[in-house]
């Protein structure tokens, strides 16, 4: 009895447990990721999203599919170009102004709020 069962398992047809939705979400997501890519939380919160449910389309199989692929890399391109993009700016920042305390100042004067010991001693810090 045992051999009859043992052959009536190995004749259940394969499964495909990939899934074509959330390689179709990794693909939308990866698309707001890259045309997001200027507002940071938006592009990092899409892109990360976008990169697992890429991984995770692929059920237990090996390959990816063509949209799965297609999401992966959107995303993949969405979070670097955030990261540059806020990388180029922190290092602007940095170049323009000597620091973030110099950036500070110039913030408190431009918009009449004082100098910037008051806004530290204001927040408790100083």
């Amino acid at each position: 009895m045992d051999f009859e069962q043992n052959i009536d398992r190995m004749k259940t047809p394969y499964q495909n447990k990939s899934s074509d939705n959330m390689a179709l979400a990794s693909f939308i997501l990866g698309i707001i990721a890259v045309i997001t890519s200027g507002c940071i939380y938006l592009a990092i919160v899409c892109g990360s999203l976008g990169i697992i449910l890429a991984l995770l389309s692929r059920g237990g199989e090996m390959k990816l599919t063509s949209r799965g692929i297609a999401g992966l890399t959107l995303s993949s391109i969405g979070l670097a170009l955030t990261f540059l993009i806020y990388t180029a700016a922190f290092l602007f920042l940095i170049r323009s102004f000597g620091g973030i305390d110099a950036f500070m100042e110039e913030y408190m004067k431009l918009y009449n709020g004082g100098s910037i010991e008051e806004l530290y001693q204001s927040m408790g810090i100083i």
